[in-house]
């Protein structure tokens, strides 16, 4: 409870830094402590920080309140607080600006700048620390901000009577990293220094934690514990028995007991579990790495086989580069699903010059001042032989956005643009959209199969579990940490497969090379071209790929080729549906009233809502009915 409400209070004290402004890493960790005979520790840490902060709280705690409490000659050797310190004296608190490369033990030996204490957190500065204690902790909470930059925080201080004496064997059992440290290590080193060489059979050590650790000693007077990465809020304590007799204090806690052999069988027994625990973790890293490449050969197989069965196209005797027939008994508009599988505004333009062409439309060019920019009246004549899709289309344009059966190319721009009637723009063009689709779907010509993205869905969840379990584990595998990415785009890749049929594949085949004797209409001789009386059907397929204006401006020069051709004048009226404006006017009409509902849908998707209050909010329907008004003009 107490180490609840110190922690609590640090916060509440100590909590001056803006959260949002810090950002960085501890680099290194280096902890040296030197055993002295009279049974103390000294101890010397280096804290290096990387990034930007405004400074570093270290809390020391010399008694861990888990322990259990103890009688001489009954002691618990895995869990006692015999092994809890007296106190801890001598803090001393420095920084210094370092670099990542020069951090080693050495370093303990430069000049560090010592901080000055201060009495609150409000006067608190650069080069100055607070301190406080809660009886078994000391914080130190230490000033000295940073910008990108790489500082050490340099604390000394003396642990005392930490050492326990038992009737065979000194020892020391020390947490040296503990539960509330909250931050990650990069690199954790730790030496603890015996008083004396130990040539004794007293002489062992341990180390407790991450079992990623090591820990050695070199002359057997120095024992050297270090971790490449160290999570947070995880403890690493070391533990080493030695001769009693390196110990000349008497005023130690005795346990009264022959110790090492007992500690030996605890700390075989936590030997045996951690390798036990580095074989489970062996064998799940051979399993990882072992299915990772499975599960690449496996992905590759069938990813080979998927495109081979469900994507690779059907053959075809057609070889052909251009083709100059119609394709099908469909309308044009149809021919957009079938080149891509959707339905864009080129469809529509399509079908309206499709029923100009079959007469049902009437285009009457209205007078402007200016001759260059055309304007075009579209009257509805007759609905004669017109598909249910077409006649949807015929309702849109001359019911709801024309009047008196016709509209201009005026009247459906500022349909779609108008707030009012953006949404209806929008729900018809979707509904003629729909029919459209659901007409090219009668003639299938893409296959229906789910067995791909089936599988793309099973390769996605094995590598998802693969992935986990090197988290979980922490394997450091590269290989596997792509598994999920690749698994991502082999389920895009499925999902995105849109094979066509036979008859599809060759429609698309021909429609294709239709589409390219369209796109180089121009390069062909006269003598080559079909007869001039299919040409200005050729322009409304050409609206669809959405070739009209080069299709047409190639058809003019091929007239007067002709003239020159044939040496008459029969060609001289050619005038293909009135002239190569109207497929641009069209085209570009369709294209803008489609564009502009988006915005305007968006724009009333965005607007606030209106308040029957009269509180404040969007503004509401009904405009007009208010006294006075105005308006203006520019002249």
């Amino acid at each position: 409870m107490k180490k609840i409400l110190f922690l609590i209070f640090s916060f509440l004290i100590f909590s001056k830094v803006n959260a949002t402004s810090v950002n960085y890493n501890i680099t290194n960790f280096f902890i040296d402590a030197t055993i002295l005979e009279n049974g103390n520790m000294e101890m010397k840490e280096l804290i290096v920080l990387d990034g930007t902060f405004h400074g570093y709280v270290r809390e020391l705690e010399y008694k861990n309140p888990k322990l259990n409490s103890y009688t001489p000659g009954e002691i618990n050797f895995s869990n006692s607080a015999i092994y809890n310190a007296k106190g801890i004296s001598n803090v001393k608190v420095s920084t210094r600006n370092v670099t990542n490369e020069e951090v080693t033990y050495e370093t303990f030996q430069k000049v560090f700048t010592p901080l000055i204490r201060s009495l609150n957190d409000k006067t608190a500065k650069d080069g100055n620390f607070l301190f406080h204690n809660d009886e078994d902790i000391l914080s130190y909470k230490m000033y000295q901000s940073a910008d990108d930059e790489t500082i050490a925080f340099f604390i000394s201080y003396t642990i005392e009577d930490v050492i326990v004496m038992h009737e065979d064997v000194a020892e020391l059992y020390w947490n040296f990293i503990g539960t509330n440290f909250t931050d990650k290590i990069s690199n954790l080193q730790i030496q603890v220094h015996l008083p004396k060489i130990d040539l004794s059979e007293s002489f062992h050590f341990w180390a407790h934690g991450d079992i990623t650790g090591e820990i050695d000693s070199y002359d057997r007077k120095t024992i050297l514990a270090s971790m490449k990465s160290l999570d947070k809020n995880t403890v690493v304590d070391i533990r080493t028995t030695f001769d009693k007799n390196f110990i000349t204090s008497n005023t130690l806690r005795h346990s009264n007991e022959i110790a090492l052999e007992e500690i030996l069988k605890i700390e075989e027994k936590r030997a045996e579990d951690a390798n036990k625990q580095r074989e489970f973790i062996r064998a799940i890293r051979h399993f990882a790495e072992v299915m990772t490449y499975i599960y690449y050969s496996a992905l590759i197989v069938i990813w080979f086989y998927i495109y081979f069965q469900f994507d690779r196209e059907y053959k075809s005797d057609f070889q052909s580069k251009y083709y100059r027939e119609f394709t099908g008994n469909y309308n044009v508009e149809i021919i957009d699903y079938l080149m891509n599988k959707n339905i864009s505004p080129n469809a529509m333009s399509a079908s309206i010059m499709n029923m100009i062409y079959k007469k049902n439309i009437e285009v009457e060019e209205l007078p402007t001042e200016n001759k260059k920019q055309k304007k075009y009246k579209f009257i509805l004549k007759n609905n004669d032989k017109v598909t249910d899709t077409e006649q949807i289309l015929l309702d849109f344009l001359f019911e709801k956005i024309g009047k008196e059966n016709s509209f201009t190319t005026t009247d459906l721009e500022k349909y779609a643009k108008s707030s009012r009637t953006c949404e209806s723009f929008s729900k018809s063009y979707h509904e003629w959209k729909n029919c459209v689709i659901k007409d090219a779907e009668q003639e299938k010509f893409y296959e229906t199969n789910g067995i791909p993205i089936v599988v793309g869905i099973l390769a996605l969840l094995v590598s998802i579990l693969i992935f986990l379990v090197v988290v979980y584990y922490h394997i450091d595998l590269i290989s596997s940490y792509f598994l999920l990415p690749v698994g991502i785009l082999f389920l895009f890749y499925t999902l995105l497969i849109k094979k066509r049929t036979r008859k599809g594949n060759e429609d698309y085949l021909r429609w294709k090379a239709f589409k390219n004797f369209l796109n180089d209409f121009g390069n062909f001789k006269v003598k080559e071209l079909p007869e001039i009386i299919l040409w200005e059907k050729y322009l409304v397929y050409a609206t669809v790929f959405g070739l009209a204006d080069s299709v047409e401006k190639s058809m003019n020069v091929k007239i007067n080729e002709l003239k020159e051709f044939t040496g008459t004048t029969i060609y001289s009226n050619w005038n293909p549906l009135y002239d190569w404006h109207l497929y641009h006017i069209i085209n570009h009409s369709v294209h803008t009233a489609f564009s502009s509902s988006i915005v305007a849908s968006q724009a009333n998707a965005n607007s606030r809502n209106s308040n029957g209050s009269g509180f404040g909010g969007g503004f509401s329907s009904g405009s007009g009915f208010g006294g006075g008004g105005g308006g203006g003009h520019g002249f």
